[in-house]
């Protein structure tokens, strides 16, 4: 209990940062259709006593000019609302996968087994799903790109989780290795993961196997399916040392998302 109420206070806190304005947003739309609402109800006693002619009423054409307005704005205020409320739904959605995916765990080079949100801010990890094969290859493609993905944070994670041999896993990483891929613990726990994606993406095949790659803080900025684009990331990510190296989250926002 205690643990899901951190997830949800963080995925909270990243919701407010990401869109810090939204909340009030939505307290003005709200209040602009209430008060619309209100003035709307207060016209109907107005036209009736202009349309009876009662002393001191207003003119019908003024009162349902006021009308009109008053709807008007409703209608407005409260479609602002809608598609607000939309994209807070969208975007609450978005970090709790995110927030499940960083839960996951892995084992390093050096034996150390931490979560995969305990990498955030000095790995950008690319998840390779597949056949044992597909992975196989995936790593093999990487290879003459390696040292410029190393430079850039690029930290793979190979998850053999599909096809007959599903399960079983590739050689535990060396310390040589300790920057540049993990070892996925349970399995399984990684395996639902992509199936709740999968669920989201009927087209997505997941035989034809599957990548996630990662910004720093963590958000997803690139997915497919096939072998991850490794040419790519070297040309599009910033090195996290060296000359050109990225100095901070508005640096190129760390890559397109």
């Amino acid at each position: 209990m205690c643990r899901r109420k951190l997830e949800t206070d963080r995925i909270n806190l990243r919701s407010e940062a990401e869109a810090p304005f939204r909340s009030l947003r939505l307290v003005f739309y709200g209040s602009s259709v209430a008060s619309a609402g209100v003035a709307f109800l207060i016209s109907i006693p107005q036209l009736i006593g202009a349309m009876a002619e009662a002393p001191g009423a207003l003119q019908t054409d003024t009162v349902l000019q006021n009308i009109g307005i008053n709807l008007g704005a409703v209608a407005l205020f409260a479609w602002l609302f809608s598609q607000d409320w939309k994209a807070r739904d969208k975007q609450m959605a978005r970090l709790a996968r995110e927030e499940a995916l960083a839960a996951l765990t892995v084992q390093l080079g050096n034996g150390k087994r931490v979560r995969l949100g305990d990498l955030q801010g000095a790995s950008r990890a690319v998840i390779v799903a597949g056949t044992q094969q597909q992975v196989t290859d995936a790593l093999a493609a990487a290879e003459p790109y390696k040292e410029q993905l190393q430079r850039r944070g690029v930290f793979v994670v190979p998850l053999p989780v599909y096809g007959d041999d599903a399960g079983a896993s590739l050689p535990a990483p060396g310390r040589d290795e300790l920057r540049w891929r993990a070892q996925p613990l349970q399995p399984a726990a990684w395996r639902e993961w992509f199936g709740a994606q999968l669920a989201l993406a009927p087209n997505a095949k997941p035989e034809r196997g599957l990548y996630v790659g990662l910004r720093l803080d963590g958000r997803v900025r690139a997915s497919g399916m096939g072998q991850p684009p490794w040419a790519r990331f070297a040309v599009e990510l910033a090195p996290l040392e060296g000359e050109g190296k990225w100095t901070g989250f508005m640096d190129g926002f760390d890559g397109k998302v």
